[in-house]
C-alpha cells in the first residue's frame, strides 16, 4: 500500500486517494485546500509536486499553457483532534511543515479565525472535505463554499448505498454547473465521494 504511514482503517480513503492524485495531475490546481488531513494529504501533495516536476511533453501539449507561470499551494486544515497517536500526529505536521508547497493551518475549520486564514490563501481550484456531519457540512456551505473556484468534492455523502444528510445539505447548493457522486457500494459509511464544479470557472 502506498503510503502506509498515512492509512487509518476504516476512514475509506484507501481508493479515493490515489483518485484524488489523478484529478489534481489532469485539472493542474493553483490552489488546493483540504478539510481534514489523512491518508488523502500525501496523495493530493504528489498531484501538486508533479505538475511542477518531470513533465511529460508530448504532441498534446499546450506549450503556452505549460510554460505559463505555475506557482501552486496546497492549504491543509486539521485540528488534528481524531489523532490518538501523538508521535504519528507530530511526524505528520512535521513532513507539512517542511513542504515548500503546503500551508498547515491547525485548527477547527469552524473557528472564525481560521476561516480568515483559509480565505487569506484562496480562492480554491480544488477542495477536498472530508470533516463530520451534517453541521460541519452546513458550516462549509455557509462559510467556505464562496472560495471554491472550480471543483469541490465530499466524502461521506451516502450511507449503505443512499443519501445521507451530508448530501441533502449539499443539495441545496444552487450556483454550481454540474455535479457527480461516485458510489462505492460495498461500503456502508465513508464510501462516496460527491464532486461539484461550480458555475463561476464555467463562465470565466
Amino acid at each position: 500500500m502506498e503510503h502506509s504511514n498515512w492509512h487509518v482503517p476504516g476512514y475509506g480513503t484507501e481508493a479515493a486517494a490515489p483518485f484524488l492524485r489523478s484529478l489534481v495531475t489532469l485539472t493542474r490546481p493553483q490552489r488546493i485546500l483540504e478539510i481534514g488531513m489523512g491518508y488523502t494529504t500525501p496523495f493530493l501533495l504528489e498531484g501538486l509536486k508533479g505538475n511542477s516536476e518531470g513533465l511529460l511533453w508530448d504532441s498534446n501539449c499546450d506549450e503556452n499553457y505549460i510554460t505559463a507561470p505555475y506557482n501552486p499551494k496546497f492549504v491543509v486544515v486539521d485540528d488534528q483532534s481524531l489523532e490518538e497517536n501523538y508521535e504519528r500526529a507530530k511526524s505528520r505536521k512535521d513532513i507539512l511543515d517542511n513542504e515548500p508547497l503546503v500551508e498547515f493551518i491547525e485548527g477547527d475549520f469552524t473557528d472564525f479565525s481560521t476561516v480568515d486564514k483559509v480565505r487569506s490563501n484562496g480562492p480554491y481550484d480544488l477542495v477536498w472535505f472530508d470533516c463530520g456531519g451534517p453541521e460541519e457540512y452546513q458550516f462549509f456551505v455557509d462559510f467556505y463554499w464562496g472560495m471554491v473556484k472550480e471543483y469541490a468534492l465530499f466524502h461521506f455523502t451516502y450511507f449503505r448505498g443512499e443519501p445521507n444528510n451530508n448530501n441533502n445539505i449539499l443539495s441545496k447548493i444552487k450556483d454550481y454547473k454540474y455535479r457527480m457522486d461516485i458510489v462505492e457500494p460495498h461500503k456502508f459509511k465513508q464510501g462516496s465521494i460527491c464532486l461539484l464544479y461550480t458555475s463561476d470557472a464555467a463562465d470565466e
